[in-house]
């Protein structure tokens, strides 16, 4: 469940908005005032570990980025850790990654995408 942070531009309240899902949409209202007119905060996060260790991120200094399996290794396990699904779009570039495929095998001028025809 989402958390979003906000602030009253009325009259300066701090806003907590729960939502079910990451795709919810995120409507507010200032609890003192009722205002709905409020800027968004960039809210604090915590990382959990799990027993077995979790990501060991002092090795992400160690990594190769010329090697695309051991990048497609660290955002499966990445994605495992979060526990959440990144979407196909995620699945897709791992998949490539694991094939050999690198970054700059992804196509596009612009050097941000998937080619539509693949």
């Amino acid at each position: 469940m989402p958390v979003y942070e906000f602030a009253c531009n009325a009259c300066g309240a701090a806003v907590s908005v729960f939502t079910r899902s990451i795709n919810a949409p995120v409507e507010g209202k200032c609890e003192r005032c009722g205002s709905t007119d409020l800027r968004r905060l960039i809210s604090r996060i915590a990382v959990l570990r799990s027993s077995s260790g979790g990501m060991d991120l002092d090795n992400l200094d160690n990594m190769d980025p010329n090697d695309p399996k051991a990048m497609a290794a660290f955002a499966r396990q990445m994605q495992q850790e979060m526990g959440s699904d990144a979407g196909p779009e995620m699945d897709e570039m791992i998949s490539r990654l694991e094939r050999g495929e690198t970054l700059d095998d992804f196509g596009g001028d612009d050097g941000g995408g998937f080619d539509d025809d693949e």
